[in-house]
């Protein structure tokens, strides 16, 4: 987990990507693409006394990603509510945000590559803003500009950025002063923002669609670049 490969940075924005460290994950499942606002109106509809918020100037599309929700929207500000609550009931599975160490296997895809498809950055395989000026999120299920890995799993990079469930920790908390990981095994991170993966149809630089990348948000964040998916497994 983590980079391994040099990249300029002179702002100091990806240093949070190192130390590459080891880690194990348990077995898990993760949803073949981002939450739709499709699914998300069916959690409206079991759950009438909530309402969209406010809709992107695109307007609310139901195979599009859904997007302007919060981190305590998805899990509840207790960590026992939101859409996570009502997903695990409706499918009878433990459903979660997945883990940054979930993310970040899945987007390598089971491979030691910088971005989900290989080692070079292809516009292509993304929905982003890098070599067209992009207007809005993309169908989940679009024919172009996708790229579905060995998983079966897609939007790992570009359409919208995603929440994770852990904390915003630093790498470098995670070892102790030997230099061994204190949690190597389904490691969830501390810190009071929560981080995001992925970046979005917004985003127009190429190192921000690598597997390692990492961001902050708030948790009470809303963003029309920000979405999210679930992932059932250790948690």
């Amino acid at each position: 987990m983590g980079r391994t490969y040099y990249i300029y940075d002179d702002s100091g924005y990806y240093k949070d990507e190192v130390p590459a460290h080891p880690v194990d994950i348990s077995v898990f499942r993760m949803g073949a693409t981002p939450v739709t606002v499709g699914m998300w109106r069916e959690y409206l509809r079991a759950n009438t006394t909530l309402s969209m918020p406010e809709a992107p100037t695109w307007g609310w599309i139901d195979s599009h990603p859904m997007v302007n929700v919060s981190w305590d929207n998805i899990v509840g500000t207790d960590g026992k509510g939101g859409y996570r609550a009502w997903a695990s009931r409706v499918s009878g599975v433990k459903l979660s945000l997945p883990t940054e160490a979930q993310f970040e296997f899945a987007a390598r895809g089971g491979k030691d590559q910088k971005y989900p498809w290989g080692k070079e950055f292809v516009d292509s395989k993304v929905w982003s803003s890098e070599k067209r000026q992009r207007s809005s999120t993309a169908p989940v299920d679009r024919l172009n500009n996708v790229f579905i890995n060995k998983f079966g799993v897609c939007d790992l990079s570009g359409n919208v950025w995603q929440w994770c469930m852990d904390g915003d920790q630093p790498y470098s908390k995670s070892f102790n002063r030997l230099g061994y990981a204190r949690v190597s095994k389904d490691p969830v991170g501390i810190g009071q923002s929560k981080c995001v993966r992925g970046g979005s149809w917004f985003d127009d630089t190429p190192d921000v669609f690598r597997c390692a990348n990492r961001y902050r948000r708030d948790q009470d964040a809303i963003d029309y670049i920000l979405g999210f998916r679930l992932s059932a497994g250790s948690l």
